[in-house]
């Protein structure tokens, strides 16, 4: 039988390099679409802060650009239907989300008046709540119901999220130089064809690793 022993070096070596991994990681955020066209593309890689750690989200102020957990992203549909029901402009309305029971519920809170405009707030309880990071900017930094939120936008959609933010969504925040988010061009494009194109990437470590096996038999 054949023992493998490691070295103590090449574990420390190894531990160095995933703590060095994870903090880089950590401090970048790959950007999936064009809603941030023409300062960041998809797949850019943007140098970010940690909400907690290196700063704290009731700090963010308007202009800054953020990662949020976003919940409307998988109801964008059931929006528009509820607020064509209720009878007001989707483009005037923000939905704060909260886990109901175990169906689909809408409740209109109030209105809100703020330097961009006068939206109304309906409550949408579901029963699970779907997130996905988004990277936009705030637009409008607000009160609603003795709570601070965040009215958040894509540079370069027509309209803003229709989801009123609140401070424990913002997860991390854009490093900026005069305004000018850091990027690093395209690099981002490994993660994203990682995610579109996981099986091809299986497939090809499962004949990596019978072409080895194979060979080793010879």
């Amino acid at each position: 039988m054949r023992v493998v022993i490691i070295k103590k070096e090449k574990i420390i070596e190894w531990i160095v390099f995933l703590i060095v991994l994870f903090l880089i990681w950590s401090h970048v955020n790959v950007v999936v679409s064009n809603s941030m066209y023409p300062i960041m593309k998809r797949g850019d890689l943007v140098i970010v802060e940690n909400a907690g750690f290196e700063f704290n989200p009731n700090d963010v102020k308007v202009g800054d650009i953020v990662v949020y957990s976003a919940h409307w992203d998988a109801y964008q549909y059931i929006l528009y239907a509820i607020s064509q029901k209720l009878g007001y402009d989707f483009n005037n309305t923000l939905f704060i989300f909260n886990r109901g029971d175990d169906k689909l519920e809408a409740k209109v809170l109030g209105k809100l008046k703020t330097d961009v405009g006068e939206f109304v707030i309906i409550n949408f309880s579901t029963p699970k709540l779907f997130e996905k990071p988004v990277i936009h900017r705030v637009i409008d930094k607000v009160e609603f119901d003795n709570r601070t939120y965040f009215i958040i936008k894509g540079d370069n959609n027509y309209m803003h999220d229709p989801e009123l933010v609140s401070i424990n969504q913002i997860k991390q925040r854009v490093l900026t130089i005069d305004g000018h988010p850091l990027i690093i061009p395209y690099l981002g494009y490994l993660s994203i064809y990682a995610k579109e194109y996981w099986y091809i990437i299986v497939l090809i470590i499962i004949f990596d690793i019978l072409y080895k096996q194979l060979r080793g038999k010879k």
